[in-house]
């Protein structure tokens, strides 16, 4: 039996009188996550397969195998994969600059999620690659990977509710005057069916982004920034629409001979283990060339 369960004993407060009513208020999952489990019978009442109409009665013991059988379409590739930290439901990475999260259509191979299922398969581990937040391809630092559809189910809730706490520093162009604030301007696509490049629109998805100054140069400033919501390029376009683009970032700024990609790095995060609920903040410094970078700087 796997390792990877939740448990519950039934108790005789609870006025619970259906198996389907724990889920509703104790073991709270998805629909679709329940109906998973329910097919493939890891569901199961002190220790036989049950159905959710199942009358309970106090001293019940139920549990449930999260670990599903699932087959991944990402093909492995032996890639070094930077593991801060990993317990049964999460993974913590830090990524480098340049290397894509995902999969595309004509990129195949060399992605984070390649890398990943690699780690996995010399564990003989099969699983759906679950980012819970996504870097851009030129941004370095922390992406947090769901081990399960249950822990995606649960960190995706955290999301909404604003308790995944992610921060970022870049280095931008121009010196900000501001020593804090909030850019508070909608997103959306720069033109209509543009899968890549963002904009602020006004009929786009809110998006929110605090800085505060962390050093001032002769003509950049190093910027501390947390996002409040998590749109697509959502950094690289409220700073370059503010007037200070990212140094590097070709797409909203301009290219440098300095560095290879996007001045920006998500150094920061912070969260709930979504099993026992206790905080958990991860923390890594600057990568070597953005430390180049700013060394010279004046």
């Amino acid at each position: 039996m796997s390792e990877n369960m939740i448990t519950y004993v039934v108790d005789s407060e609870d006025k619970l009188t259906y198996l389907r009513d724990v889920f509703k208020k104790k073991l709270p999952l998805s629909h679709a996550l329940l109906a998973r489990l329910k097919a493939q019978e890891k569901i199961r009442v002190n220790g036989q397969v049950a159905h959710t109409n199942y009358l309970l009665q106090t001293g019940d013991r139920i549990t449930v195998d999260l670990d599903l059988n699932e087959t991944s379409h990402i093909l492995p590739q032996d890639l070094p994969v930077d593991v801060i930290y990993e317990d049964i439901d999460l993974m913590v990475i830090n990524k480098s600059a340049g290397m894509a999260v995902h999969p595309i259509k004509n990129k195949l191979e060399g992605t984070l999620a390649n890398a990943v299922t690699y780690y996995w398969s010399q564990r003989g581990e099969t699983r759906l690659f679950r980012p819970v937040n996504r870097l851009d391809k030129g941004t370095s630092g922390l992406v947090l990977i769901a081990k399960s559809q249950y822990a995606h189910q649960a960190m995706f809730k955290q999301q909404k509710q604003g308790m995944v706490r992610r921060c970022y520093q870049a280095l931008v162009e121009g010196v900000v005057q501001e020593e804090h604030g909030c850019i508070d301007l909608p997103i959306g696509p720069a033109r209509p069916g543009s899968a890549a490049r963002r904009t602020v629109d006004t009929a786009g998805k809110p998006a929110v982004t605090h800085f505060e100054v962390i050093k001032r140069y002769h003509a950049f400033t190093l910027l501390g920034l947390r996002l409040e919501t998590g749109r697509t390029h959502q950094i690289r376009v409220h700073m370059s629409y503010w007037g200070y683009p990212i140094y590097g970032d070709s797409v909203y700024g301009q290219s440098s001979s300095h560095i290879s990609h996007q001045a920006l790095h998500a150094g920061r995060i912070s969260f709930l283990q979504p099993r026992t609920l206790s905080p958990l903040h991860f923390e890594v410094p600057l990568p070597t060339d953005m430390l180049n970078l700013l060394a010279r700087l004046y």
